[in-house]
């Protein structure tokens, strides 16, 4: 099994905006994100790299969605990952289609997107010595 000390990990937040690169045209590039107002989308990105020797067979990330912010349905990276969300901080996970949070009169509802609260990803297959992941997710500042 891979020991904590075997992965190395980085997580960054940034914005997308518009630029005019050196042939004149209107380009999307990421810019650190700081000083969000409501309302603007944050995109997270998690790196992970396997600094050991031997590979990981299962790679957990998990990520609270950020204060003050609600997830973006359908903005997390699935490919090559088991991905799966909490309504409740953590303490249990589900596929969107699972999840479901009290109406308020004594039955559930549905949960959406932007109620959900954590955000784990699995990753589906071994991660080799030096192999980087990368999941990330995107959120709307409220």
């Amino acid at each position: 099994s891979l020991a904590a000390k075997d992965l190395s990990f980085t997580s960054v937040a940034e914005i997308e905006a518009q630029q005019t690169n050196d042939k004149g045209e209107l380009v999307t590039v990421r810019m650190p994100a700081v000083l969000l107002q409501p309302g603007d989308i944050a995109i997270y990105t998690n790196s992970f790299t396997n600094v050991g020797e031997n590979s990981a067979d299962e790679v957990v990330i998990d990520n609270p969605v950020p204060n003050d912010t609600e997830y973006l349905g359908g903005s997390a990276t699935t490919e090559g990952y088991l991905t799966v969300f909490s309504v409740d901080s953590g303490k249990s996970f589900g596929l969107p289609k699972d999840l479901s949070l009290p109406d308020g009169k004594g039955g559930k509802s549905p949960a959406k997107p932007e109620d959900y609260t954590n955000i784990r990803w699995t990753k589906k297959s071994p991660l080799q010595p030096g192999e980087t992941g990368v999941v990330e997710f995107r959120v709307r500042v409220k």
